[in-house]
């Protein structure tokens, strides 16, 4: 039988809070993808790309209770990032124990290939765009994110083809269409406003983490 590589992954990270899987093909992925992070220069030959992300505080939790279990570990530059790169090395195995070549991209601050994981979300359909700068997932609306994406030599699923919640709202989240701007509205209280997904609210520590965090890259950017 022959391989699916969303399957690999997808099943590779059940249980660890990055449960959000899907995938396009090659040709759909270098239309959109400069040059230099196009499949024909990265991996010639790759069949498909795959992305997946978070929802939810389970990532969040998982994440604490290892800071728990291993302390030491907040002695690191960036526990957070290392813990799901340790998350997203299971998929990494999973896609060499079934010989699939690949070349893997991550959504961490600190990546040295900045892939652009808005646009990658929107191909495979995990979300669509929002009045305030987020894509909004017809499940979990704002509270979610990119974590990981691969391009992969082995057949993948289709792109969703998810609802769009945002279509037809009022966008109280904003106050209305006519204040719809940037990603600088992504406050955590334009957030909690959304009409979409709010049983899949971040935690207030990791809403708090993620907030600070954002705003010193910012400042040292």
């Amino acid at each position: 039988m022959a391989v699916n590589a969303t399957s690999v992954v997808r099943r590779a990270l059940q249980e660890t809070g990055i449960g959000l899987v899907a995938s396009c093909g090659a040709a759909a992925y270098d239309a959109c993808a400069p040059e230099p992070l196009q499949c024909t220069v990265l991996l010639p030959g790759a069949r498909g790309v795959v992305v997946a992300g978070s929802a939810g505080p389970a990532l969040w939790r998982g994440f604490l209770a290892r800071m728990k279990e291993r302390p030491e570990l907040q002695d690191s530059a960036d526990p957070y990032d290392e813990f799901v790169a340790s998350l997203l090395a299971r998929a990494d195995q999973a896609l060499e124990e079934a010989a699939v070549r690949f070349t893997r991209f991550e959504a961490a601050f600190g990546a040295p290939v900045r892939a652009d994981f808005v646009a990658l979300a929107r191909l495979v359909g995990l979300g669509s765009p929002g009045p305030f700068g987020l894509l909004i997932h017809p499940e979990h609306g704002p509270w979610w994110a990119l974590r990981g994406a691969w391009i992969v030599d082995a057949a993948v699923d289709e792109p969703l083809d998810p609802a769009r919640p945002c279509a037809g709202c009022a966008a109280p989240c904003v106050g209305g269409w006519q204040n719809a701007g940037g990603i600088g509205q992504a406050t955590a209280e334009v957030r909690a406003r959304c009409v979409v997904g709010q049983q899949s609210r971040y935690d207030d520590d990791q809403v708090s983490y993620h907030y600070a965090r954002a705003a010193t890259q910012i400042k040292t950017a």
